[in-house]
């Protein structure tokens, strides 16, 4: 059985790889709450061997990285730091680490790992300074493998995410309340990344950066139709047409690189995700 070292456990993708692959693979879980604190390298060191580090523990919430960028630079590249000379010293094997999406205003559609980097928030910049710090620390050392992630929803994700948001005002409200109704973007449910984790698991002889999406795009509007026609909802949608500054309003991943290399693709459209998310959480 490998030994999977998983960071931020107790985050949103972190519990659903414990949910769906804990019988699978033993699993060492660093959380805040864990004895091993993945800011301090000496306590890091008490672990034993491991196959597979799992990297996803972060400073995430962009808003906040604008007021505290300190805090997001000294979070999330200490932690990485850490995880890089750990993997050096324990002579791990791969590293597979979840970035977000990096492309801000897309020139051309779908965006390939080629497309140029722009970032919108220090929370960005930060996650790709410590993607770079892994390819170079760890450069004929381990397998390293980051996933650049477009959207993705599902079981445990933060109130404050489009689709959360949808359904806790569906639970309580007269109607929905968004921002804008037009921009797309490309959701993929979390069980499918979850398998794309697992593959990239098992499989040898793989690095490199990997976009992660659906390969298609939905517009908030599309979204809420979905999820209306799913639980069978007439609710009404007020918009306040705000749309904020620099906004995207389309972005889709290209996964040819993903398909070809390790062979995956996504097994859930946006309706399928939406319903088998809704059913879980009890709505259907």
């Amino acid at each position: 059985m490998k030994r999977i070292l998983l960071t931020g456990a107790n985050g949103f993708i972190g519990k659903n790889f414990i949910d769906i692959l804990s019988k699978k693979y033993k699993i060492i879980k660093i959380t805040r709450e864990s004895e091993i604190d993945i800011l301090n390298l000496e306590s890091l060191l008490k672990i034993d061997y491991i196959d597979v580090v799992i990297h996803c523990a972060a400073k995430t919430f962009v808003p906040d990285s604008f007021d505290n960028p300190y805090e997001f630079y000294e979070f999330n590249m200490q932690s990485t730091l850490n995880i890089a000379e750990f993997c050096r010293l324990k002579k791990v094997s791969k590293v597979i680490y979840l970035n977000s999406y990096p492309y801000g205003n897309p020139k051309y559609l779908p965006i390939d790992e080629y497309h140029s980097i722009s970032f919108h928030s220090p929370y960005n910049k930060s996650k790709y300074l410590a993607e770079t710090l892994l390819f170079q620390y760890l450069e004929n050392i381990s397998d390293v493998i980051s996933l650049r992630i477009f959207n993705i929803y599902g079981k445990y994700q933060g109130k404050n995410f489009l689709i959360p948001t949808i359904l806790d005002q569906i639970k309580v409200h007269e109607n929905i309340k968004v921002k804008d109704l037009e921009p797309k973007r490309d959701y993929l449910y979390i069980k499918d990344l979850i398998t794309l984790l697992n593959k990239i698991i098992t499989k040898d002889n793989v690095s490199g950066i990997y976009n992660v999406g659906s390969s298609q795009s939905y517009s908030v509007e599309e979204v809420i139709n979905q999820i209306k026609g799913i639980i069978n909802s007439s609710i009404s949608v007020d918009s306040e047409n705000k749309r904020r500054e620099n906004e995207v309003m389309d972005c889709f991943a290209n996964i040819t690189k993903l398909e070809k290399e390790i062979e995956w693709s996504p097994e859930y459209n946006l309706y399928e995700g939406l319903k088998d998310y809704l059913y879980e959480e009890k709505y259907v």
